[in-house]
């Protein structure tokens, strides 16, 4: 099984379409069918439904697909450590919400790379659940998550315990639950304890006006206009001071959660240098 016919699987997967496959690889569409027909003869089973108007994964193509994606990311992962070898001594992938690299590492970071110009920095943004599997994985070797995991190959450290408040630029009267009705509403998911409160608060149906999913969005909404968020407080904290945000008062449930972040990676892993290096790091932060 080779790169290419797994490459091409998942960008068939991705477009939905074998032509625009084709266009995006920069292969003949023909070459295309035949690396899935390939493919589907090593597997046994047909991993895509053709019709004239789309293609659509089976339930064989649904169950390979993240195998496949986990794949082609330590093939990759690997193919770097090969490269960097003579030019670094070691790499150090650390992946994490895009909050934390806008809100909080960047000195941290940049000190980094000045004291440890042998390691190859690789940070990266992802979700709570693709961070965990990749740890697992080995293709990430530091990991930041919202909670805890629950794996026996995987450590953590907790790196942050923060509040969430309420903030926005233009204070108002209270925010009450008929509040968070507003088109003005921004929200954000953080995570399962934020969310199993929120619930709780909103009822389980609750269809948020505006829901961004990129945590690094959230302050320049909140900047820009009438806009009012559940953010950690560290977060907007320098905007408080300045005066260009204001905590927002709200009637809500007190028995807000902590805002937490752990630091996590694999056991067998720990008194490797660059990961032991990486943890100081994040928790200087």
């Amino acid at each position: 099984m080779d790169f290419e016919k797994i490459e091409t699987f998942l960008m068939i997967a991705e477009k939905r379409n074998f032509t625009k496959a084709a266009e995006a690889l920069h292969i003949a569409q023909s070459t295309i069918t035949a690396r899935i027909n390939g493919l589907e003869q090593q597997v046994g089973q047909q991993l895509f439904i053709r019709t004239n108007k789309e293609v659509s994964l089976t339930r064989a193509g649904e169950l390979f697909y993240p195998f496949a994606e986990r794949m082609i990311t330590l093939l990759k992962t690997s193919m770097e450590r090969i490269q960097m070898d003579g030019r670094f001594q070691n790499r150090l992938a650390i992946a994490g919400p895009s909050s934390i690299w806008n809100y909080r590492l960047t000195e941290n970071i940049m000190d980094f790379q000045k004291v440890n110009p042998e390691i190859a920095l690789d940070l990266l943004a992802h979700t709570n659940e693709n961070t965990i599997q990749k740890v697992i994985d080995g293709t990430i070797d530091i990991g930041i998550v919202y909670s805890k995991p629950n794996h026996p190959a995987v450590a953590y450290e907790l790196l942050e315990q923060d509040v969430f408040v309420l903030a926005g630029k233009k204070p108002g009267s209270v925010i009450t639950v008929d509040s968070l009705n507003s088109s003005h509403f921004l929200f954000i998911d953080w995570g399962a304890p934020f969310m199993n409160w929120f619930h709780e608060v909103t009822g389980p149906h609750f269809i948020p006006a505006f829901k961004i999913n990129q945590t690094a969005l959230v302050i320049q909404y909140l900047m820009k206009g009438d806009f009012f968020g559940f953010v950690p407080k560290s977060f907007v904290f320098p905007y408080f001071q300045r005066g260009e945000l204001q905590e927002l008062i709200h009637n809500l449930d007190d028995a807000l959660p902590s805002f937490t972040m752990f630091c996590i990676y694999q056991k067998a892993k720990k008194e490797e240098e660059a990961i032991r290096l990486g943890l100081d790091m994040l928790q200087m932060a």
